[in-house]
This record gives structure tokens, C-alpha cells and sequence, in this order.
């Protein structure tokens, strides 16, 4: 299945690409271990943590690393296999994306193992004891409870291991895209509950990591792939997929370093600003921000590098082992506490939500008083601008692409920037009232308006097709995801119709709301939620872009009705409820201007009620237009047969019943 390798060094050195890695990994290695031992005492004494000793600080580092380097060469990996290597005419992975998901595998198994050994030790170093020591106590049990980094690991265990056994079994791309999904949330998890996630201004620091720490994980697992690939060349035929493969992979390295450049600037200054400069967390952070100069010289270099140039397996084996070393770095920052918090008093505002809310919202307020929204608020921005591209090359060469629907999208990606990063979202983090009006906003009415934009029909049209005997391209990845069989699942009318159900009255009747909203990465985690669940749901009532087979037009009202009630009964049941949602929450925060927190929690579930009818209305005209213009185009048809054919019997029965039927209205 692959053709001859070709020699790993030049000749005359001994010196290959695997020995690089490996040194670059011991490196890696000897790094974290020395940080935590030498100032390890000082980074749990600003924690106010006992010292647990070396040994113990040393194996927490350690396991920490390879849990890392593991997780960056699954996700890596799959990436590589998706986007760089070839995939066969039936849409399973090629020999080079084969490749690709065997290191993905014998990673993921690594990553699974370490996550599990983690969830112990976690525990137990976020108390300032050994494993040892815990285990005595008979304490890991309430550590782990009372703790998030350990639960985080946890979580990172149950996603590997998933990914680990399906990667066993499943070689089709929409599965390796499923799966390198689950890989990045695994990659997040740990990132989100460290450092970025404490202290004044963590909205920020957490909203900038995310994209960061997936950026920087997916390094190392592409830069081996493509080198390993470069080594298998031996014929036109795998020079030509190499070809190909180099040219995407330089593109997914440029929108990786665009990425982590800004990101990793906002992190630092939040966690390690220039008034604190001096100590080791600094000093590694200048050795990160030099590795990501020497990727943006890279990718200079990619742009002009021939595929047959000897020195292109030596670079492309330097900037592995430079990436691996680069999350050497981040996990030796990530066992150190961030010098922004060192010797400081925050208020309960600033630890729960990163910002103070010294005063009580009004309309103006919710509009001036921003907090930027990293995640969702750029997502809006670069879809708007997207969508705004693609339209305009459709009018550049001719197309038409209706007006309304640009009009429904900018508007739909506008509102999605304002309840996110405007004093709404700010003021949802501590009110539940502007909570729900965020909820039903995202849910409600932003995914209609999206849903009316059209965007995969937009894509389809603007997007050239691969070209026969060519590589997938954009276009053919959006048509395998519109047609898999996940998407048909979501996209059931039922299914859709209990999700959009069950998330009302799974998360706010349960204790999952008092567990996600207390950190910055829940109330990202349910905003996406509540924006994806809205969308799947009107896209099975008046969505316009191809996908599976949806319910006639009678069907899609009785849909849209048949939520109307449980919806109603949700906003009554949370204004007549005498207990706090979010109970171990909202008191902690002490806003002084907040005295009641049930009549604020009647208030939200008052707009909770109300809220429902602005969009049902908007749908209702959509889905009635779109009847109508189905009908009109049923009958163009059938006057076009008759033209041509004026002696159908078919076709005259059809008339001869159009007949009775008004003759009966008569």
C-alpha cells in the first residue's frame, strides 16, 4: 500500500528525524521536571498550598506532558488525515490519511492511560499532597468532588478512550471528523480550568486559550505526518499527493500561527503583564513567543520550498521537535501559578466572573458596557465576513443570490455579536433575568435568521467543485457532512424537536446549571449549545440548504406548534417556582443592587414566556412564503406538461378533481 521510503538524513549524518522528535521530547522532559522542582515550593506557597514534595510535583509534570504531547499528536494527526491526506472515490481515508490514523491511535491510547493516571494525582496536588499521602487519608474521593482540574481529566479520559476504540473500527472521513471534534474538546478541557480560567479578566484569558491551545496541539501531530509522509515518497504518483498534502498543510500552519498569535498575546497579558515581568512563567513565555516567530518564518519558507529540496525533511523534522518542545513550555506554565494573581485580593465579581457589575443594568448600559466575547463574538464577525465574500463572488461573475438572504444572515451574525459581547452578555454572567433573555435570543430568534441565510447553499455555489481525479476540496467535505448519517439524525424532525426540549428543562431543572454556571468556559459551552439546537431545529422547519429529507410543509407547522406548549409551560413554571436556579451561584456573587434574586428569577422566566412569539411569527411567514412559492412552482410545472402533452390521462384526472373540488366550494 506505500511505496519505498527514502532516506531519513543525509548522508554522511546519523542523525534522523525520529532521533530529533525523541531528543526534543526528553528535552521537553527535563524542562518541566526541573521547573517543578526547583520552583515548585514557591508555586504552591502562592497557592496557599502545602509543598508536596518533588517526587510528587516531578510525576504530576510528567504525566501532565505526556498527556499533552499525546493529545497533540491524536488531534495532529487526524487533522493531517482530513484536511492533507487523500481519501479514496468512497469517501474512507487513503493511504497517507491510513498512516495519519494509525499514530492518531497509538496516541489516543497514551493520552487515555496518562488522562486516567492524572484524575488521581490531580486531586491530590490540587490539596498539596502526594498521591501517596491521600490515598492514607482515604481523601481522593471528596478531593476529586471538591475539585475541577481532576474532573477535567476525567472527562479528557472519557473522550479518549472513545476516540481510542473508534479509531479501531472506522476508516470514513465523516467519522475522523467526529472524531478529531472529540479530540479538541479533550484538548480544551485541562487549558480551560487552569490559570486562564482564575482570577480578574478570566472571561478573556479563557475565551483567548481555547483557540491557542487547539492550534498549538495540532502542531506536532501534522509536522510528523507530513515529514512521515515526505519519507514514503517513491513514485509520481505519491510525489503528486505529497504535493498536495505540503500545500494544505501550510494553509491549516498559517490560520494555526494567525491564530495563536493574537490569542497568545491576550493571554499573557491578562496572566503575566509587563508590571510583573521577570520571573521563570516570563522567561518561558519569551521562549514560546521566539518558537512562534520561528513558525511564522516557516511558513514563509513552505510558500517557496520545492517539493524536492533536501533540506525540506530537515525542516519539517526541526519544526516538529521545536512543537514539541513549545508544549513542553506550556505545561511548565501550566504547573506554575500566573504572576498576575500572586499577593492579590480579588472581589467575588472578579473571581466569578472576571469583571466587576458595580451597577444595575438599563438600556443604555446594556449596550456600552462590552466585554468581548473571544469565541462567539469573532465567530460572528468572520461568518459575516465570509458569507458577505461569497455572495460578492457570486455577483462578480454573474450569479444572483437573493438579496434578503445576505440581509437575513448579517443581521442574524450582528445580533449574535451583541448578545454575546455587548453589556447583555456581560450582565447575563450575574442576572439570570439577562441569562434567559441571552437564552432565548440564541435559541430562538438568531438561528432563524442564520438558518434563512442559506450559508451551505451559499458555499456550494461559490466554492468551485475538486475537478475530476483531484483531492476533495471545501465543497466536497460540506456535501459528505450535509449527507452523513450523523447529520440525518440531527436533523430528524424528531430528534431535533426533543433536543430543543430537552435542553430547557435538562439544564435549568437539574443540577448541571449550578455546575456550569459558575465558570466562563459553562457559559460558553451552553450558548453554543442553545445557538446549535436552535439552528437544527428551524433547519428541519424552513431550512433552505440541501440536507436530508424534511417533513411537507403541514407537517413543519405542526412541528412548530407543537413546541409552543411545552415552551409556555417552561416561563410558567420558572416564574411560579419557589427555588433559586442557580442557587450555590447568584448569592455568592453579592451584587449590591440585586436584592431579590427570586423576583429577578420570576423575571427571567416572564421573558422566557413571552419571548416565544416574535419568532414563531417570523417563521411562520417564512414557512408559509415557502408553501406558497412550492405551489407556485408545482403549478408552472404542470401547465408545462400540459402544454407539451395535452392528452395525459394523469393529467386530466388531476384537472377533472380540481374541478369537483371548487364546484363543492361554489
Amino acid at each position: 500500500m506505500t511505496e519505498p521510503a527514502s532516506s531519513e538524513a543525509a548522508p554522511g549524518t546519523t542523525t534522523t528525524p525520529s532521533t530529533a522528535v525523541a531528543g526534543a521530547g526528553l528535552a521537553a522532559v527535563a524542562l518541566v521536571v526541573g521547573v517543578s522542582v526547583a520552583f515548585g515550593d514557591r508555586a504552591y506557597l502562592d497557592q496557599g498550598l502545602p509543598y508536596p514534595g518533588g517526587t510528587a510535583a516531578a510525576t504530576y509534570a510528567v504525566l501532565r506532558l505526556i498527556a499533552c504531547l499525546a493529545g497533540g499528536f491524536t488531534l495532529g494527526s487526524l487533522v493531517y488525515g482530513l484536511f492533507c491526506a487523500a481519501p479514496t472515490a468512497r469517501g474512507r481515508m487513503g493511504v497517507d490519511g491510513y498512516a495519519a490514523g494509525r499514530v492518531a491511535e497509538r496516541a489516543a491510547a497514551v493520552w487515555a492511560l496518562s488522562a486516567i493516571a492524572l484524575v488521581p494525582v490531580t486531586a491530590a496536588d490540587a490539596a498539596g499532597m502526594s498521591l501517596r499521602t491521600a490515598l492514607r487519608l482515604r481523601a481522593l474521593g471528596p478531593l476529586i468532588q471538591a475539585a475541577e482540574k481532576p474532573k477535567a481529566w476525567l472527562v479528557v479520559a472519557v473522550l479518549t478512550i472513545v476516540v481510542a476504540v473508534l479509531l479501531r473500527v472506522t476508516l470514513s472521513w465523516n467519522s475522523v471528523f467526529g472524531l478529531a471534534g472529540i479530540s479538541a474538546v479533550a484538548v480544551i478541557s485541562p487549558a480551560v480550568v487552569g490559570n486562564a480560567g482564575e482570577g480578574p479578566n478570566h472571561d478573556y484569558a479563557t475565551g483567548a486559550v481555547i483557540p491557542f491551545t487547539v492550534g498549538l496541539s495540532l502542531l506536532a501531530g501534522m509536522s510528523w505526518c507530513v515529514l512521515a509522509q515526505r519519507r514514503r515518497v517513491g513514485g509520481p504518483d505519491s510525489a503528486a499527493r505529497f504535493g498536495v498534502a505540503l500545500h494544505r498543510y501550510r494553509i491549516v500552519l498559517t490560520v494555526a500561527v494567525a491564530t495563536m498569535t493574537p490569542t497568545a498575546a491576550a493571554v499573557m497579558l491578562i496572566l503575566d503583564p509587563p508590571s510583573v515581568f521577570g520571573g521563570i512563567y516570563s522567561w518561558l513565555a519569551v521562549v514560546g513567543a521566539l518558537l512562534l516567530a520561528v513558525h511564522l518564518v516557516l511558513v514563509w519558507w513552505l510558500g517557496r520550498a520545492k517539493l524536492e529540496s533536501p533540506l525540506l525533511p530537515r525542516v519539517l523534522a526541526l519544526a516538529t521537535a521545536s512543537e514539541v518542545w513549545w508544549l513542553g513550555i506550556s505545561v511548565a506554565m501550566a504547573v506554575l501559578p500566573a504572576p498576575a494573581f500572586a499577593n492579590r485580593s480579588f472581589t467575588a465579581l472578579q473571581v466569578f466572573l472576571g469583571f466587576d457589575l458595580p451597577h444595575p443594568p438599563n438600556a443604555l448600559r446594556l449596550f456600552t458596557v462590552w466585554r468581548f466575547d473571544i469565541v462567539l463574538g469573532t465567530a460572528a464577525i468572520g461568518l459575516a465576513a465570509a458569507y458577505l465574500a461569497g455572495a460578492h463572488r457570486l455577483r462578480r461573475r454573474g450569479d444572483d443570490w437573493p438579496r434578503w438572504r445576505t440581509l437575513s444572515w448579517t443581521v442574524g451574525c450582528l445580533a449574535l455579536l451583541l448578545v454575546t459581547s455587548s453589556g447583555i452578555g456581560a450582565y447575563g454572567y450575574g442576572m439570570f433575568s439577562v441569562h434567559m433573555m441571552t437564552h432565548m435570543a440564541l435559541n430562538m430568534f438568531i438561528p432563524v435568521l442564520l438558518v434563512l441565510g442559506a450559508p451551505v447553499t451559499l458555499l456550494l455555489r461559490a466554492v468551485a467543485p475538486a475537478g475530476r481525479g483531484a483531492q476533495p476540496g471545501p465543497r466536497e467535505w460540506v456535501l459528505s457532512l450535509m449527507h452523513s448519517r450523523f447529520t440525518r439524525l440531527l436533523s430528524n424532525p424528531i430528534v431535533s424537536l426533543i433536543i430543543f426540549v430537552a435542553s430547557l428543562y435538562g439544564l435549568y431543572f437539574t443540577p448541571l446549571f449550578d455546575q456550569l454556571i459558575r465558570f466562563h468556559w459553562g457559559h460558553l459551552l451552553m450558548n453554543i449549545h442553545f445557538l446549535i439546537t436552535g439552528y437544527l431545529y428551524y433547519w428541519a422547519i424552513i431550512g433552505i440548504d440541501p440536507g436530508p429529507r424534511r417533513l411537507p410543509h403541514l407537517g413543519r407547522l405542526g412541528m412548530l406548534f407543537a413546541i409552543m406548549p411545552f415552551h409556555a409551560f417552561f416561563g410558567v413554571a420558572v416564574m411560579s417556582s419557589g427555588t433559586l436556579i442557580g442557587a450555590d451561584f447568584y448569592p455568592q456573587l453579592q451584587l449590591g443592587w440585586l436584592h431579590d434574586l427570586l423576583a429577578d428569577q420570576r423575571l427571567g422566566g416572564t421573558l422566557a414566556w413571552i419571548s416565544g412569539e416574535v419568532p414563531v411569527l417570523l417563521v411562520v411567514g417564512a414557512l408559509l412564503s415557502q408553501w406558497s412559492t412550492q405551489e407556485r412552482k408545482e403549478a408552472a410545472r404542470i401547465d408545462r406538461h400540459q402544454e407539451q402533452y395535452p392528452d395525459d390521462d394523469e393529467l386530466a384526472a388531476y384537472n377533472a378533481m380540481l374541478e369537483q373540488l371548487s364546484a363543492r366550494r361554489r
